[in-house]
């Protein structure tokens, strides 16, 4: 049956309380003014499993990778977006990007997904008893975050310290530069679940589509970066891919309908795609299918608004995952060697054009 085409965002409130599946057509954002400057910038996104796999430790290699890997040589990175990270990891990267730019003391910002003091359901603790969530890092000085915790649940729980049983909640971050607020940086993780029964990550990614086009309409500028949980293929990414965005394994007759490109979807050899990000079986519970390039998912995303890009020359890479010592019973193992996460961190650059601060 063919979907009804619903315009605005009416739609997307409609959808998000009644879960009905609809379609809808990206509004148009106001054009940037003649003479918004073209600034380059360059993002930086990893899922570190910083509890699942590294078990909360600080001193198995993973700080030290992800530091490397955002101060490499060449790289230039302007912001660094972190998923699943827990507070202790958080707090020693912090220390370690402190002289990223020696006059910017106001870098780093964390929400807490998790709260101190938590465990799985099975009763161990999350994140060796310290609070989990995601994490944004930038070179340039930062304004008053944003932090949206999403109305949809992600259909995972754990248990505070009293032992009550709680949601996961999934949510987005939001920064803009001290310099440039019309510029923002954004670090989001999409709930993993999202089935016709439990649509929660396609609720989820309503909820984001709804408030990046309130940026848009605002005259923002943005880039958002984090673990969206879905292949590009996935029907309910079409709200996100530009139209213009052809996808592999797609039938011509079911086109995107969204208002951003995947700092990715030009590469060479997987186009529309990108390079896989996630390692082994992606969090959909499906290992990689004939659509992936490199049969591997591809989860990991750098979206950026269409309309906002001062040019077509943007690109970004999946790095390979580093090498880290293994956490077993919350200790590391000397002398072993393991994947520091199951994946892969993205760099992406973009030139934006950018809304000048108002004259004061």
């Amino acid at each position: 049956m063919r979907k009804r085409l619903v315009i605005g965002v009416l739609a997307a409130v409609v959808a998000l309380l009644a879960g009905v599946v609809v379609a809808t057509v990206a509004p148009k954002s106001p054009q940037a003014p003649k003479g918004s400057p073209a600034v380059g910038f360059t993002a930086w996104t990893w899922n570190v499993s910083g509890h699942r796999i590294n078990g909360g430790a600080t001193d198995n290699g993973l700080v030290e990778a992800a530091v490397k890997s955002i101060r490499k040589p060449g790289s230039a990175v302007d912001f660094a977006s972190f998923n699943e990270i827990c507070y202790g990891q958080y707090r020693r990267i912090r220390a370690e990007l402190a002289g990223w730019n020696p006059d910017n003391t106001n870098y780093a910002r964390f929400q807490e997904a998790v709260p101190a003091d938590s465990t799985d359901l099975s009763g161990a603790p999350i994140c060796r008893g310290e609070a989990f969530g995601k994490a944004v890092f930038s070179r340039h000085a930062l304004g008053d975050a944003e932090y949206r915790t999403f109305e949809q649940e992600s259909g995972i729980f754990y248990r505070s310290g009293d032992g009550v049983r709680h949601p996961v909640r999934n949510g987005v971050l939001c920064v803009p530069t001290a310099d440039r607020p019309a510029m923002k940086f954004c670090s989001v993780h999409i709930g993993p679940i999202s089935t016709r029964a439990k649509p929660y990550g396609y609720r989820q990614l309503i909820e984001l589509d709804t408030l990046l086009d309130g940026f848009a309409r605002a005259g923002e500028t943005y880039m958002v970066a984090g673990d969206f949980n879905a292949r590009q293929y996935y029907r309910r990414l079409d709200r996100f891919y530009d139209k213009d965005v052809v996808l592999p394994g797609r039938p011509d007759d079911e086109p995107n309908r969204g208002a951003h490109r995947e700092l990715d979807d030009t590469d060479p050899v997987c186009a529309g795609y990108g390079e896989w990000t996630a390692d082994g079986r992606s969090a959909d519970g499906a290992a990689g299918r004939e659509q992936d390039c490199g049969a591997k998912p591809k989860i990991d995303m750098i979206f950026v608004r269409t309309d906002r890009l001062a040019s077509r020359d943007y690109s970004a890479d999946a790095e390979p995952v580093p090498d880290c010592r293994k956490v077993r019973n919350g200790r590391t193992v000397p002398g072993s060697v393991v994947p520091c996460s199951d994946h892969r961190a993205v760099v992406g650059r973009a030139t934006l054009l950018v809304d000048p601060p108002a004259a004061e």
